[in-house]
């Protein structure tokens, strides 16, 4: 049986919509956009890394925010979403044998973390140790159940 449309424009059809110019020129609008791992860019620069981890009585979020402070972390619960808020200053000034040396870093990051309604967040905990920041939210008692449902 032979196709109504022939295997050679059927190629050159997929090969145009691939290379089409509006897509090549997204490529040099944003050309690191296609490799973040490789180049971050600055609007997750400042994001910290976040491990989230379950069992049957807690959730718990893990951040890693290195060269902070207690003091400059905001954690919050709104509408069922955790959010770790923080931001840095850092100004170092060395002078040595007539050299001045000032170095400034300042940085603003705000993470968000869906967690439901399963959680109970009045009785969530927090703790920084060591660079890395620990919230513990217990399970409601809702959550804590497992229901099964048959399947037909």
């Amino acid at each position: 049986m032979t196709s109504l449309i022939p295997w050679r424009a059927k190629r050159e059809s997929a090969a145009s919509s691939l290379w089409s110019s509006d897509r090549l020129d997204r490529v040099w609008e944003d050309p690191f956009r296609f490799f973040p791992e490789l180049f971050p860019s600055d609007e997750f620069a400042h994001l910290p890394r976040v491990d989230v981890t379950e069992d049957k009585n807690e959730v718990t979020v893990k951040a890693e925010i290195p060269g902070m402070s207690e003091k400059d972390i905001e954690c919050t619960w709104h509408d069922g979403v955790l959010r770790i808020r923080g931001e840095k200053k850092c100004e170092r000034e060395d002078k040595k044998s007539g050299r001045q040396h000032h170095e400034c870093s300042y940085g603003y990051f705000s993470r968000e973390i869906p967690l439901g309604d399963s959680v109970d967040w009045k009785s969530a905990a927090a703790k920084y140790k060591h660079g890395v920041l620990t919230v513990k939210l217990p399970k409601t008692e809702v959550a804590r159940k497992t229901i099964t449902v048959k399947i037909n």
